[in-house]
């Protein structure tokens, strides 16, 4: 059943079916690479997406890592980093110079078992999103990344 309309909408038919089409990709390809993620290492594309953040940089505030996250909510993150935690993989601290901040990083095992995940994970996108477009494709999705980071023309 077609839901109801305005009587002047706002955007056409073509800019709803691309909105769709973007979170349907989305959906999609991050399902796709949770499930191998899930299946070899009993890791959420969520908790990884943690772990890629520390990769590169830690320790870092719990505040600070969970607000770079896109695919969770801050309490959602806090939750998952708790898991990890739990498993090993990370560990809290206080932050040296303010014993009220509480600081996260990959463990000694956590980081040797983040290596073989990022290798999972590399595979999987490459297998799931890169191999499925071609470079053009590629290209045209960085230009639209650059252009709606930017925000909106009459927000400038």
């Amino acid at each position: 059943m077609p839901r109801p309309r305005a009587a002047q909408p706002l955007i056409t038919p073509v800019q709803e079916e691309a909105w769709f089409a973007l979170l349907y990709a989305h959906a999609l390809v991050t399902d796709r690479i949770e499930k191998i993620l899930l299946e070899r290492h009993g890791i959420s594309f969520s908790s990884f997406e943690i772990v890629c953040r520390l990769i590169d940089r830690e320790p870092q505030p719990v505040r600070a890592l969970s607000a770079q996250l896109v695919s969770v909510s801050p309490t959602r993150a806090s939750r998952l980093m708790q898991e990890l935690v739990d498993s090993g993989r990370l560990r809290r601290g206080a932050d040296q110079s303010d014993g009220r901040v509480s600081l996260v990083s990959l463990t000694e095992e956590g980081r040797s078992w983040a290596s073989g995940v990022s290798r999972t994970f590399e595979e999987a996108v490459r297998e799931h999103f890169v191999m499925a477009l071609d470079p053009e494709d590629l290209a045209a999705l960085t230009r639209i990344w650059e252009k709606l980071s930017k925000g909106c023309p009459s927000q400038a």
